[in-house]
């Protein structure tokens, strides 16, 4: 079954390839927007996890299932063109570790990894946050899920949709609500991190440790809140094409 969705250039004639993991409970349809904007020779790959889409029926997993299936979509995709790895909100936390994998392994090079919409990883949550493991009621799952930035107020506002969704989402964010990491191992790519100004769940303060998981980093700010990927789709494609000569540095001669 395939684990992704692809868009744009042929993988074979691509100067770039791009593979999206998005946010919780996100299919690979989510990617469509950021695919619609990027430029003609990118060929953009959105992650497919399980749980949803055509992989409804497969359980969705913990963080390391769920990171080595986002590793094995990266080896799986067509094409030789550099690759950058853009995972979004708790997207990027998977993200995080599949490219750790792969750098483990040598077998993918990556040539960049952008994190969109996620405070650095250095820090749990603090110790009042409320978290999706504490409670199985729908309304109240809904309500924690607000607080992590997840639910399109469209999606809650549909209760059909909502049902459909809910499991992936909750499961999705259990994966990786109490995950922590130092910035070691180092990243070997360069890094850009990019997040909306009027984010309440990035603030500066919560961002800047990213500087410190790679010797070549980069942060950018953008208009808008959360939910950069589907809802100002252009202006992150902006801020990844505009970074192009920072993952230049990354990608293999």
């Amino acid at each position: 079954m395939r684990t992704f969705r692809l868009d744009g250039a042929r993988p074979e004639d691509a100067a770039w390839r791009v593979l999206l993991v998005p946010h919780a409970g996100a299919g690979a349809a989510s990617g469509a927007g950021f695919a619609a904007h990027a430029p003609v020779d990118w060929a953009v790959a959105t992650a497919r996890l399980p749980g949803r889409e055509s992989r409804v029926r497969e359980p969705v997993g913990g963080l390391a299932e769920l990171a080595a299936d986002v590793a094995a979509t990266a080896r799986a995709l067509p094409g030789s063109a550099p690759l950058l790895v853009v995972g979004v909100c708790s997207g990027a936390v998977l993200a995080l570790e599949a490219v750790r994998a792969l750098q483990r392994a040598g077998d993918v090079p990556v040539a960049g990894f952008v994190v969109v919409s996620q405070g650095a990883v250095t820090e749990r949550p603090g110790p009042g946050r409320r978290l999706p493991r504490e409670t199985d009621d729908p309304a109240r799952v809904l309500d924690v899920l607000r607080e992590f930035g997840g639910v399109p107020e469209a999606l809650a506002a549909d209760p059909e949709m909502l049902a459909l969704l809910l499991p992936s989402i909750v499961a999705d964010l259990r994966a990786v609500e109490e995950y922590r990491s130092g910035p070691e191992p180092v990243l070997d790519c360069p890094l850009l991190a990019v997040f909306g100004d009027a984010d309440p769940l990035c603030p500066q303060e919560r961002t800047e440790d990213w500087e410190l998981f790679s010797d070549r980093a980069r942060t950018v700010w953008l208009p808008g809140g959360h939910l950069l990927l589907t809802e100002s789709p252009a202006l992150l494609v902006d801020a990844v094409a505009g970074s192009l000569d920072h993952f230049a540095k990354g990608a293999p001669a």
